[in-house]
């Protein structure tokens, strides 16, 4: 079998391999007995088999996820209501805009001291996704790790201290960035 090398835009192009490994991958089946058209056949049972396993993982997912009855809401949810309910809900949204990644952090930290549940990053960034401002949750974890001493990270999740309260009700009563 003669090979034909040819120098392409992308490199070289080597002309008769695909024929010569075909040609070998059928001296290999036949010498294994096997038959192409029964590879094929089990692939697709294999495939069947995982597509198979895969739904029903996903609904055993779904199912263990699914909010029961009598169940706390997700932390998101209670944070979202609380700032609905805090008195300053104006003055934290807008504090909240400001280029402060600490504050952003910090919020709702703030808002969500009597919330059942841990507040994480992923929760603070899904908060401030719902008022419309981008804040990613490694951005979150980041603020609290580099600025020490505004919280504390206990067993339940990180918690705001006196002075991350102070550092919250400065940016909203100067309206300001705090920074």
């Amino acid at each position: 079998m003669a090979f034909k090398a040819r120098k392409g835009k992308q490199g070289f192009e080597v002309h008769g391999i695909e024929e010569f490994i075909e040609k070998k991958l059928n001296e290999l089946r036949r010498a294994l007995g096997v038959e192409a058209k029964k590879v094929a056949k089990e692939a697709r049972k294999i495939g069947k088999a995982v597509k198979a396993r895969t739904n029903a993982v996903r609904k055993a997912v779904k199912k263990a996820t699914a909010k029961k009855p009598g169940t706390t809401a997700a932390p998101v949810d209670q944070l979202v209501k609380a700032l609905e309910a805090h008195p300053k809900r104006d003055a934290l949204v807008k504090a909240g805009k400001q280029k402060d990644q600490l504050l952003r952090a910090l919020i709702p930290l703030y808002v969500g001291r009597n919330v059942d549940g841990e507040v994480s990053s992923g929760a603070t960034s899904k908060f401030w996704a719902k008022y419309g401002v981008k804040f990613a949750a490694p951005n979150a974890a980041k603020a609290l790790r580099e600025h020490v001493g505004y919280a504390r990270r206990t067993k339940s999740g990180p918690q705001i201290t006196p002075n991350g309260v102070k550092y919250v009700e400065h940016a909203m009563a100067s309206g300001r960035k705090a920074a």
